[in-house]
């Protein structure tokens, strides 16, 4: 398969959730036109790997449903690397470097009351930890770091680049709750569990043990931003 075919497929999903991240998040973060660009970009996250696979690559979406090979080992190794990165957010939130989460408390819930979300935060943060992190590991696992995987030379670029893709529209957001170098460290780290899960779709084959990973982590991270919006902003 030409390369220039590969690109015309990954490029765009590459950039274009970074590119609306900004315009819901920072642009028009104040406007009417947050929660339909927000809705716009996840519709886009789920269409496209679909138009690449049957316009792009010509393959279809066979090969996707062997990548939800379901075996118990896989859970479990999910079930451990996402409590271990559990851990490690934890660990981090209440540590000196987790002083600034705490800080923009305020900022937090200000931004969930933008989206529209704080009425109804426990349905969006399980909305998030497990449907929205299923059309991120097909989004960005699947079909981005996928097709990276099987056509770069360079395994190590296609985790790079793939892990980039993914920290890009998160960097957007956290820098937005943090200033300065504290966000960018914040969105990279979203940049290093995306290697991190991409490794475990390489080692299985599934994307199941990331999916479950993802889940773990999600959970974690939406209860700490629950606890920062209903509690420490609240004082």
């Amino acid at each position: 398969m030409q390369k220039y075919v590969l690109w015309i497929g990954v490029f765009p999903a590459l950039i274009i959730p970074c590119i609306g991240a900004l315009f819901y998040f920072v642009w028009f973060a104040e406007s009417n036109w947050v929660q339909p660009v927000y809705a716009s970009i996840k519709l886009f996250t789920f269409v496209w790997p679909v138009f690449g696979a049957f316009f792009l690559l010509k393959e279809g979406l066979g090969k996707l449903g062997a990548m939800f090979k379901f075996q118990w080992n896989i859970v479990m190794e999910g079930v451990g690397c996402g409590i271990l990165m559990s851990l490690c957010v934890l660990f981090v939130l209440f540590s000196p470097f987790g002083n600034a989460v705490f800080e923009h408390a305020a900022v937090v819930r200000e931004k969930a009351e933008q989206m529209g979300v704080i009425s109804h935060f426990v349905i969006f943060g399980l909305f998030l930890s497990f449907l929205h992190s299923l059309l991120e590991e097909y989004y960005w696992r699947w079909f981005v770091f996928g097709n990276l995987h099987r056509f770069l030379n360079s395994k190590s670029l296609a985790y790079g680049v793939g892990a980039l893709g993914f920290a890009s529209h998160h960097i957007v957001v956290t820098t937005q709750f943090f200033h300065g170098p504290i966000g960018w460290i914040y969105g990279l780290t979203v940049g290093v569990a995306g290697a991190i899960w991409s490794w475990l779709m390489v080692r299985h084959q599934s994307l199941i043990g990331a999916w479950v990973s993802h889940i773990i982590v999600d959970i974690t991270l939406m209860s700490v931003g629950y606890h920062l919006i209903f509690h420490v902003s609240s004082k």
